[in-house]
């Protein structure tokens, strides 16, 4: 039997837990040819929440990766390379020259078509490759919704591609853009900043975690409808453990469904508590690594952080933690959240695995 907690890559339509109304905003933004810009911190599922939008829609749709990406050349390539793959057509060397018009690029023909530009090409086939989306809408007579994925790292390509990505992007009438990133402060000096080329681009949906309430439901739901009993306490325990991360919730309940399959037995608060520990236990060593890697002050916030400190430059707190003044706390923060050791929710800072949390109380 299929595990029906999916974690760690972009989840389907069945395994995709209750973004009902994200889902429904997203799909009419494309629909109507908005573009829309996705933030939240790493893991959750803004992947999968546009991965499964555009699913129930009858567009064409070209995913762009732009994680570690290091040139301007290889985002054209990218680019090319995804249009390409969308350009239905039994003689794809022939329809190069109708693609492409300024430049030759070479297409490796294996199990997946690759497009790759020369270094000289470099601007003529990143300026080429902006203007392919639309070519594809008129080729397919359809709407192209363009995801660009981790999208706050094209920043560092180079001064000039947001500007002309933005003035290429604006003539398209055909194609709806969608931008999704985690590093909330980068995204919002790219699409609020009045400064940016991007300022005012699209409509801006930042994900939360799941209320609590519907994520309790999805967690009964899917544990019942494949054949495994867990009591309510076992999934208030749960919620409480990973406190509604989507990630770590989807985590977690993985290892706790394969753990009663094997066994056959229903799932409780003890189960629970068991297959935390080894969760923790099996991450102990990645931890040691990352705490061994953190400065004195990084390690008592998140020591502070474990414990439910939220009013982190209070002189109490200064005081409490041996903090001389509350700028060492904010180079601090700053630094952590740079690691993406602690992500903002709200006006408040959270540790970001929530099982990280458990070990560092655990330790002090």
């Amino acid at each position: 039997m299929k595990n029906p907690f999916v974690y760690g890559k972009i989840v389907g339509k069945d395994c995709f837990a209750n973004r009902r109304k994200e889902l429904e905003l997203v799909k009419n933004a494309v629909l109507s040819g908005q573009n829309i810009i996705v933030y939240s911190p790493r893991r959750y599922g803004k992947s999968s929440l546009v991965y499964n939008a555009i699913q129930e829609l009858d567009v064409v749709s070209v995913w762009i990766d732009c994680y570690g990406l290091i040139s301007k050349r290889e985002l054209a390539e990218k680019i090319a390379t995804e249009v390409v793959k969308k350009w239905k057509t039994k003689r794809i060397v022939e329809s190069i020259r109708e693609i492409f018009k300024r430049v030759r690029p070479k297409i490796r023909l294996g199990e997946e078509i690759e497009v790759e530009f020369s270094f000289e090409e470099e601007d003529k086939a990143f300026e080429e490759s902006l203007e392919l989306p639309q070519k594809l809408a008129k080729r397919s007579k359809k709407r192209v919704a363009v995801v660009f994925d981790e999208f706050q790292e094209v920043v560092q390509l180079g001064n000039d591609v947001l500007p002309k990505m933005r003035s290429t992007f604006q003539k398209h009438a055909d194609v709806c853009y969608i931008f999704v990133g985690s590093k909330r402060s980068m995204m919002e000096k790219i699409f609020r900043s009045a400064l940016s080329p991007f300022y005012n681009f699209g409509m801006h949906v930042v994900l939360n975690k799941i209320p609590r309430e519907e994520f309790k439901e999805f967690i009964k739901e899917k544990f019942e409808k494949s054949g495994i009993k867990i009591d309510s306490e076992a999934v208030d325990r749960i919620l409480d453990v990973t406190d509604c991360h989507p990630y770590y919730t989807q985590m977690l309940c993985h290892k706790l469904w394969f753990d009663a399959f094997v066994s056959d037995k229903k799932v409780d608060v003890n189960d629970v508590v068991r297959i935390v520990e080894e969760i923790i236990n099996e991450e102990a060593d990645a931890y040691v690594t990352i705490w061994d890697d953190l400065t004195l002050s990084q390690r008592k916030v998140l020591v502070a952080l474990s414990k439910g400190e939220t009013d982190l430059y209070s002189a109490e707190f200064l005081q409490k933690y041996g903090f001389k003044r509350a700028s060492n706390v904010q180079v601090a923060i700053k630094g952590l959240l740079k690691k993406e050791i602690i992500s903002k929710v709200g006006n408040k800072y959270e540790i970001s695995d929530p099982f990280f949390k458990l070990w560092i109380l655990r330790m002090s």
